[in-house]
């Protein structure tokens, strides 16, 4: 009897722990409403009426509410407190007069601080104040256009912050508003912010690049490739050749040891098509000796092709041909290594390349373009002292129009190589001489067979 006693009692006891945790629970997760139940209440009270408005998007009868829920709740009574209020402020500047549109700038900016200073951090978003950093950021450069340099100073933290995790208009408004501070910028000071941007466009892009890659809502990836459009365009606008090539070579200059920064300017310089300087070479060198890859040996190949070192060139061409095994670039790669090789007069190679090309692309009109090239540079190997030479011209044109025909791409270079070398035809007195006629079959001294056309 007593042991029954005793176990009635030890669950009675246990029960009564549980409660009072629960109770205690409950009255802690109150607290945040206010010191006493009645200032509890009314904080609930309030927030519910708010919110119910909002629900409803009667946003007019919400601003006064939610007025009325900021008196009646301590500061750290929610969160949504503070993203809702920037949502009915927003919606009040839109009608407000000029007076007292400023005021509601002015608060919308302070429940941005207010948010950023009470909720730091969430277990939702471990950097939520980076985040809230961004949306002050946009409504700063949005509302008060004569602050661009601190809504560029505010984006550029929130995205250092986040990293991938940047939204789509922070990446945006951060590039945009440094454009605008670069139209306004003079001598060192827009070289410097000239600068920043080019290097920074890489990182940015990534981001976006990520997001598109990774994303899950089509309105949010669209979001960042619209983003990614706009970067694009100003890109354009400040990456010249002329700016650009000068604004890194005193950036590396600075920094010498900085492989990073030197990995970043060739590839704008790469993207940009700067690639006749002895800067982009010497670049490209030391990349290429601290990282080969096949990009580095192909930057390298680039930079004696513009100096008209062919040999050397072909080299570093090989060489990123092989380094590229999958990458994304073996096309590229393969038509230029083939294109330098009928410089050097490997026709052979040359063709073999161009192949390569058509394994990957059977409508690559630079492919089928460097075929036509490799004939012409060969075409000295079929001189028998008739028109054996000449006849290959025939072949080359054949090229070159089927050229055109497979890809629009190249229809004004196509046509420029056809008028060339339609000129150097066999005449009719030649053709005659050697009992060829027009439109009959002609087989050159490489075995492909083509028609003969007299001029």
């Amino acid at each position: 009897m007593i042991n029954d006693n005793n176990r009635t009692m030890k669950r009675f006891l246990g029960l009564l722990v549980m409660v009072f945790t629960v109770l205690g629970a409950h009255a802690q997760g109150d607290e945040k409403y206010g010191d006493t139940p009645e200032q509890q209440l009314l904080c609930k009270e309030s927030l519910s009426i708010y919110k119910n408005f909002m629900k409803q998007k009667n946003y007019k009868d919400a601003y006064p509410a939610w007025t009325e829920a900021c008196k009646q709740c301590p500061p750290k009574a929610s969160q949504t407190l503070y993203s809702d209020g920037a949502k009915l402020l927003k919606n009040e500047i839109k009608s407000a007069e000029a007076d007292k549109k400023k005021v509601l700038v002015d608060s919308l900016m302070m429940v941005y601080d207010q948010r950023m200073e009470l909720f730091p951090s969430t277990s939702r978003s471990p950097n939520n104040r980076c985040k809230v950093l961004g949306y002050k950021a946009g409504d700063t450069q949005k509302y008060l256009k004569d602050q661009i340099a601190e809504a560029n100073s505010m984006y550029k933290e929130s995205f250092e912050c986040l990293g991938n995790k940047s939204s789509a208009a922070t990446i945006s408004g951060y590039y945009l508003t440094s454009y605008k501070l670069l139209q306004k910028a003079e001598g060192d000071a827009a070289d410097d912010l000239r600068s920043d941007m080019l290097t920074e466009y890489l990182t940015i892009q990534e981001v976006a690049d990520y997001n598109i890659a990774n994303g899950t809502k089509e309105k949010t990836i669209e979001g960042y490739k619209k983003a990614k459009a706009n970067i694009d365009e100003i890109f354009v606008i400040i990456a010249e050749c002329e700016s650009m090539v000068p604004t890194f070579e005193k950036k590396v200059n600075a920094d010498p040891e900085n492989m990073d920064l030197m990995k970043k300017a060739l590839k704008l310089m790469n993207t940009k098509d700067c690639t006749e300087s002895d800067f982009y070479l010497m670049v490209a060198e030391k990349v290429h000796q601290a990282e080969p890859s096949a990009e580095s040996a192909y930057a390298v190949g680039m930079g004696y092709l513009k100096k008209s070192e062919y040999s050397q060139s072909m080299g570093y061409m090989v060489e990123a041909v092989k380094l590229c095994e999958d990458c994304p670039d073996k096309e590229k790669y393969l038509l230029r290594t083939g294109q330098v090789a009928t410089i050097l007069k490997q026709s052979s190679k040359a063709r073999s390349y161009a192949n390569k090309v058509l394994q990957i692309n059977p409508n690559s009109g630079g492919a089928i373009m460097l075929i036509g090239d490799a004939i012409v540079a060969g075409a000295g190997q079929c001189d028998d002292g008739g028109i054996g030479k000449r006849a290959m011209y025939w072949l080359a044109v054949d090229y070159y129009a089927k050229a055109k025909r497979v890809d629009s791409t190249v229809t004004d270079k196509a046509q420029k190589k056809i008028n060339t070398y339609s000129a150097q035809f066999p005449s009719t007195e030649d053709c005659f001489k050697f009992g060829l006629s027009k439109g009959d079959s002609f087989t050159t001294c490489i075995g492909e067979s083509t028609t003969v056309r007299p001029i």
